[in-house]
């Protein structure tokens, strides 16, 4: 075995080129293997974070303009919401949890600090709706609603902002529009895409801010699942609203479930094109090691048939040139393992500091599964082996008189 080794290390390094060419071609393959497992993961994960803020058969249906005629009234007319639409989709039996939602930027302000922040006027079951974890204090009921009350509920976004920490901002007052509102709670931060916000009674908020009694956003979760609420929700909306109910810019209807499904589908493209780049590096790297073993054996022809001919049984030429192929993939595919988990550690790290900066972490914890990493390689190194005993079986064939004529 020592001899078998102290040969094997010999040969790899009479031809340290060569060696490393073929090192590099193993290190590159599961390198490119290990960084794109990561990535996926992280993708993957990143898109069930933005997904996980919100119920999953939650549904969002807004306003916007009108882009066509109807019953002769001109394309490009403002839609709004009114109390009449708000009862049509609360009465739908297939409703569960129902809020009305209003926003407009304000100038907030507590002590020194002050920004413009978004103020949203919502229900009770918004907290639902959205996962708003409370970290002190309490959310909004249905009584701080009826009685128009000026309370607050702030995310931890604007604690930040105001400079101030969730338990001492609970029972103060902060300015909203120059209007004193006592903060009754702080909730988590919400949706990743979403800024600093400040919550109020959906009826304060129409009292103070919007005086015309219309709104632009109701939000719901559906007790039987979204799928074909869409149409039918706008569809209901179209006669009393008088818009084209083919018109989707009129009126807006976005399902969590229908979308998390769309999204899904493009996970798994993603998975089938990764599994394939990666049987396609694999294949290469195999190749690559292949015709490097090839070479080798070529340039021991001579070496090999006077082995043979002294009497060294087939198996021991078998032996080495496997071996070496065998102690290529091992010491460089564990080193493609390495620097892929580093890189992707790497990545990891860069992504979790966008996230904390504010902004929209489109990878969440890229880490890489060992077990298919490990798995993974030792199929290279298989693939490897049997690369390498291509060329070995055939030098095995050659007679003793053939090769000792090669030059």
């Amino acid at each position: 075995m020592l001899d078998l080794l102290h040969e094997i290390f010999s040969s790899l390094s009479r031809n340290k080129f060569r060696t490393a060419m073929t090192g590099f071609a193993v290190v590159w393959g599961i390198f490119i293997l290990v960084v794109l497992l990561g990535v996926s993961n992280g993708l993957e994960n990143g898109m069930q974070a933005n997904f996980g803020s919100r119920l999953t058969n939650s549904v969002d249906i807004w306003t916007s303009w009108t882009s066509m005629p109807y019953k002769g009234m001109p394309r490009w007319r403002p839609m709004h919401f009114t109390d009449r639409e708000a009862a049509i989709v609360r009465n739908l039996p297939e409703v569960e949890l129902f809020s009305r939602a209003v926003s407009k930027y304000m100038d907030v302000s507590y002590r020194t600090e002050s920004a413009n922040i978004e103020v949203k006027g919502v229900e009770k079951d918004y907290q639902t709706i959205f996962k708003k974890d409370i970290l002190a204090g309490r959310f909004l009921n249905p009584h701080d609603d009826s009685d128009r009350s000026k309370v607050a509920v702030i995310d931890t976004r604007t604690v930040e902002i105001l400079a101030v920490s969730p338990q001492e901002i609970v029972g103060q007052y902060i300015q909203i529009g120059g209007i004193l509102f006592r903060v009754i709670g702080v909730c988590g931060k919400g949706e990743r895409w979403d800024g600093a916000a400040v919550h109020i009674p959906f009826a304060t908020h129409q009292m103070l801010y919007s005086t015309d009694q219309k709104f632009d956003k109701m939000c719901v979760t559906m007790t039987a699942g979204t799928r074909g609420s869409v149409n039918k929700i706008r569809s209901l909306l179209c006669g009393p609203m008088q818009f084209d109910p083919s018109d989707k810019q009129a009126v807006g209807v976005w399902s969590q479930e229908e979308s998390m499904e769309q999204q899904s589908k493009v996970m798994f493209a993603i998975r089938i094109f990764i599994i394939v780049l990666g049987l396609c590096t694999l294949i290469s790297g195999a190749v690559g090691v292949s015709n490097i073993m090839l070479v080798s054996v070529r340039e021991r022809t001579k070496e090999l048939g006077i082995r043979k001919a002294l009497g060294a049984p087939p198996a021991t030429i078998l032996q080495s040139v496997v071996g070496e192929a065998l102690m290529i993939t091992t010491i460089f595919g564990v080193i493609g393992v390495l620097l892929g988990m580093g890189v992707v550690s790497l990545v990891g790290m860069m992504a979790q500091g966008a996230s904390q900066g504010g902004g929209q972490a489109i990878l969440v914890n890229p880490s890489v599964n060992l077990p298919v990493v490990l798995i993974a390689t030792a199929i290279f190194i298989v693939i490897g082996v049997i690369a390498g005993a291509i060329p070995a079986v055939r030098a095995m064939r050659i007679k003793p008189i053939e090769a000792m004529r090669d030059k």
